[in-house]
């Protein structure tokens, strides 16, 4: 709707119009309160859609009238009056530069004097952190008197949508809009910073230069590509006496990688101001006098000396100001990602030296550190911390205990408590208001051995429950399990032939063994006494410090005995674990390694002073889970990350080599509760039954997509080997803006179309931020040595791409579960569109997580698939939500399912989880089929047998390949 003269808005009255554009009407209008003429932008009917939209829109408007800038068009105020949005601007006399440009180009001169206004009002409005967003030459007034002054400042942020730029889009024929300004980041989606603003500088210079701008296309899209992949023609060719320095400055603002363009405003001022100078300065052609007063000329060089050296200081000042605005914080932020807390305190440190009232480097410091106080025993112990994740890095020294009230960076850190006489205490403690260290006990206790705080403990298990809680009294426990060159002492001492050490009933399949039976179960390769990985009753040549392996569950016990010890209790060792951080322990621990190591060599060191918790061998502790399996907790080097948190148990006699132990020596008698069997969760799925077609239809609709079109990309040839050639692919994912990527593994030994497999990986991926390095390869290669291809998609969660949803635990599983499905059902979109894939032969493979979870996709998906492999997989006992519930979707699965697993899989029970699960299945009893392996969790330790299986699956229900 128009405003006619007259019309009042507030205290303004409208004065005549003074332009339109896809953020509104401008009208020139004066205030009455201040007899002044401003300008006021009138938004769009509709704009803000609602109450909250109006108020976010008046808060961050307002915020906006702090820039206080001479090249600034100031903000006054904020208002609505019958249903229109409007903002209040400083009016500004002259005309805007399209204005100017419709002329022609420039003169240099100009341009650069403009330039360096322009980048100096950007130098204000970032250093208060806003950005732009969208400038270009209807955004920039030259005043009478040829000065810059820049408008709607950060406007492009506060609206939900720019009109002008949509319209650019779809508009094949007219003029394009404010798409030819955008920089690549802002063309491809990605988050901008204010460098996007200095891009858009380059081409309001460049097109003031060459009268045209340098990204040209008959339409937004065509721009838009242009921009992000496009190199523009040189200045030069249009304007043949701008200087040098002028094009280096516009090039490089127009860099499209954001690493090489200008990285602040500052620089661009310094830079055009210095090409504004030169191109101002007169020629001196005359000969300086040669009588000169020595009095003149050395009031003269005393002047100079003065004004270089304010130049100097301002100069550093600027630089100083620069660094801390412009690269500490992202800096800062990049560290902080990298769980580099450490290194980002100091350098946000540093940066308020520099900037000490920033607002922006106040609530980093306010959001990212601490208060806390920290006392020792004896006190005067020098206190030290360092990054976790950076065992290499420097110590940062916090002082000299007691310290009160200190400030010390959010995070996870290693502390070094030392003083002198007593010794060193190193651990990793979580950060806390208050802070103890009992360096005399530490000290005290027995050699290899460190101390856990007597304390109550309870916590919720994966897989298990909720344990306890217990009140666990102090104990010591081993620093480092159990090696080998200490186990061979026991040997060597009659370890094997001392009854008294043997405290533990020998029962095996329900039957109790005799002395002599449990004995000839002991042995190792050569069939002498001591573990399964030893051979002539001797640890492996050069292993003396590796973690003994191979070891049952009674030689554990046994040995704990003999060092007068014992294992530890369930509850004991979850405590000195603490699996809230073993995102930092499993990333500094050897777990999914390629063997195992000399205990200690890894750097994942505990809360309480032990190293090696998360792999290199699984330790068993005193419990059994209520099927009599006895628990081995912490995983070994070849395991899946996540079973540092998740228990696995084994019967008693099992020797595999990964199987080791440490010990605890106990102050006080630990209660029957504490040692006693862990009771699991239990789900009846007696009680689950098929839901009616209307509820499933209401189902279907939750994971429902449309299928727009995928903008597919083969991005590169990640590798080309003997056996496949790997493709990384990148498409539209079918919610929000997303890309998502996926790895195709193209078979070198048949011709296509390709039997393809379809892979989702387990849990362990959770724990790998790039994709660059891919997990669970062992699960599927074989497949395309095989003659099939896989295609590997990076679903939500995992590697790059992890949650950011902000939701109820509850809620943020279940819309996890749904993205994930639509990631495979996008997979399997992109896998029709090949000519090279055989889109009618297409199945599905899970490991463990995409087992579980896959229950539920295959199901989803079945009509597009042949065949369904589900490996290490079961039901969940946890109370599934609305439409997750696995059991529920098993039984309207009808395509063939292989389902391999462990028998002594404890993720994934073989009663409690496997067997309900192959029984729910709806497929007909000829077209399933549940292996066991004789395995744990992960079946590729008996690679054969699954490789076997797997293939003759495939075999079957894909075809054999020729």
């Amino acid at each position: 709707m128009a405003l006619t003269s007259g019309t009042k808005l507030g205290p303004y009255e409208i004065v005549s119009p003074l332009g339109a554009g896809g953020m509104g009407v401008v009208y020139r209008a004066r205030d009455e309160r201040l007899e002044r003429d401003v300008a006021v932008k009138v938004l769009p009917t509709g704009l803000l859609a609602d109450e909250p939209a109006r108020k976010r829109f008046r808060k961050e408007a307002l915020a906006l009238a702090k820039l206080n800038h001479p090249n600034i068009a100031a903000v006054y105020d904020v208002g609505e009056q019958n249903g229109l949005d409007y903002l209040v601007m400083e009016y500004v006399q002259g005309h805007s530069l399209a204005q100017k440009l419709k002329s022609g180009p420039l003169p240099v001169r100009e341009v650069a004097s403009l330039g360096s206004e322009i980048a100096a009002a950007l130098e204000e409005a970032h250093e208060q952190g806003v950005v732009h967003r969208d400038l270009k030459p209807g955004n920039i007034m030259v005043t009478p008197k040829g000065h810059a002054k820049v408008l709607d400042f950060g406007l492009a942020k506060l609206l939900p949508q720019s009109p002008e730029v949509t319209q650019s889009l779809s508009d094949t024929n007219g003029p394009v809009g404010t798409v030819h300004y955008m920089s690549p980041e802002q063309a491809e989606g990605k988050v901008v910073d204010t460098r996007t603003d200095l891009w858009s500088l380059g081409v309001v210079l460049y097109e003031s230069l060459a009268g045209k701008v340098p990204f040209q296309g008959d339409s937004g899209l065509a721009i838009l590509r242009a921009v992000t992949q496009d190199t523009p023609k040189p200045l030069r060719q249009f304007c043949a006496d701008v200087p040098e320095e002028a094009d280096r400055i516009v090039s490089r603002a127009l860099e499209k990688e954001v690493s090489k363009r200008y990285q602040s405003a500052s620089e661009m001022v310094r830079d055009l101001s210095s090409v504004s100078t030169q191109l101002s300065s007169p020629l001196l052609t005359a000969e300086p006098e040669l009588r000169v007063s020595r009095v003149y000329a050395l009031g003269a060089a005393l002047v100079l000396l003065v004004v270089v050296a304010a130049g100097i200081w301002f100069y550093v000042r600027s630089e100083r100001r620069h660094w801390a605005r412009e690269e500490a914080i992202p800096k800062i932020t990049k560290l902080r990602n990298e769980d580099r807390h450490l290194e980002a305190y100091l350098v946000l440190k540093k940066a308020q030296r520099y900037l000490p009232d920033d607002q922006e480097l106040n609530k980093i410091a306010a959001e990212r550190t601490r208060v806390t106080s920290i006392t020792s025993s004896p006190s005067g112990a020098t206190v030290e911390i360092q990054d976790y994740l950076s065992p290499h890095g420097d110590w940062y020294r916090l002082g000299t205990t007691p310290l009160n009230g200190i400030q010390i960076p959010r995070g996870y850190f290693r502390w070094k408590v030392s003083a002198p006489g007593v010794g060193e205490y190193l651990a990793a403690p979580m950060s806390d208001d208050v802070m103890k260290f009992a360096l005399d006990t530490a000290k005290n206790a027995p050699e290899g051995m460190t101390r856990v705080d007597a304390g109550q403990w309870g916590d919720m298990i994966a897989f298990v429950g909720w344990v306890g809680p217990y009140n666990l009294p102090a104990y010591d426990m081993d620093r480092f399990e159990v090696t080998n060159r200490q186990y061979q002492e026991f040997v060597d001492q009659g370890g094997y032939k001392k009854r008294e050490y043997w405290k533990e009933k020998f029962e095996r399949n329900g039957h109790e063994m005799n002395w002599d039976e449990a004995m000839a179960l002991f042995r190792d390769g050569t069939g002498r006494l001591g573990p399964s990985s030893w051979q002539g009753g001797h640890y492996p040549e050069g292993q003396a410090d590796y973690p003994v392996s191979g070891v049952s569950w009674y030689e554990a016990s046994a040995y704990a005995a003999y060092a007068g010890k014992s294992l530890p209790a369930f509850a004991q060792w979850f405590q000195a674990a603490q699996t809230e951080v073993a995102r930092y322990t499993v990333g500094a621990s050897n777990i999914g390694q390629s063997g195992a190591a000399k205990v200690g060599t890894f750097a994942g060191v505990g809360p309480y002073g032990t190293y090696d918790m998360a792999g290199n061998v699984r330790e068993w502790v005193i419990n059994t889970s209520h099927d009599d399996f006895h628990f081995i907790l912490g995983g070994a080097w070849n395991s899946q990350t996540y079973l540092y948190a998740d228990p696995e148990a084994l019967p008693a006699w099992d020797r595999s080599p990964t199987n080791g132990f440490r010990c605890v020596r106990n102050t006080a008698p630990l209660s029957a509760g504490v040692t006693s069997p862990i009771k699991t969760r239990e789900r009846d799925f007696d009680k689950v039954k098929s839901v009616p077609d209307q509820v499933y239809r209401v189902y279907q609709a939750m994971y429902a997509y449309s299928k727009t079109p995928l903008n597919a990309k083969v991005e590169f040839v990640v590798q080309d080997t003997a056996d496949w050639r790997e493709e990384k692919i990148t498409f539209d994912a079918a919610y929000g803006s997303e890309r998502m990527a996926a790895y195709l593994f193209l078979p070198k030994k048949v011709s296509p179309p390709f039997q393809t497999v379809v892979f989702f990986p387990s849990a362990r991926v959770l724990d790998m931020t790039d994709s660059k390095t891919l997990g669970d390869i062992k699960f599927f290669d074989y497949i395309v040595q095989s003659g099939r291809a896989v295609l590997y998609p990076i679903y939500a969660g995992t590697y790059e791409r992890q949650t950011r949803l902000v939701l109820p635990q509850a809620s943020q599983d279940e819309a996890l579960i749904i993205q994930r499905y639509k990631d495979l059902s996008r997979s399997v979109d992109y896998l029709e569109t090949r000519s090279d894939i055989d889109k009618e032969k297409l199945a599905y493979l899970g490991v463990s997580m995409g087992s579980a979870e896959g229950v539920i996709y295959s199901t989803l998906i079945q009509d597009r698939l042949k065949a369904v492999v589900l490996l290490d997989g079961g039901f969940f006992l946890d109370q599934p939500s609305t439409g997750a519930d696995q059991a529920e979707f098993a039984l309207r699965q009808k395509k063939p399912v292989l389902m391999v697993n462990g028998k002594y899989d404890f993720t994934f029970s073989l009663e409690r989880a496997q067997n309900p699960l192959f029984r729910m299945l709806g497929s007909p009893a000829a077209d399933k089929r549940h292996v066991v392996l004789d395995s744990p969790h992960d079946v590729t330790d008996k690679r054969t047998e699954l490789v076997q299986e797997v293939l003759g699956w495939l075999d079957k229900y894909l075809g054999h390949l020729d």
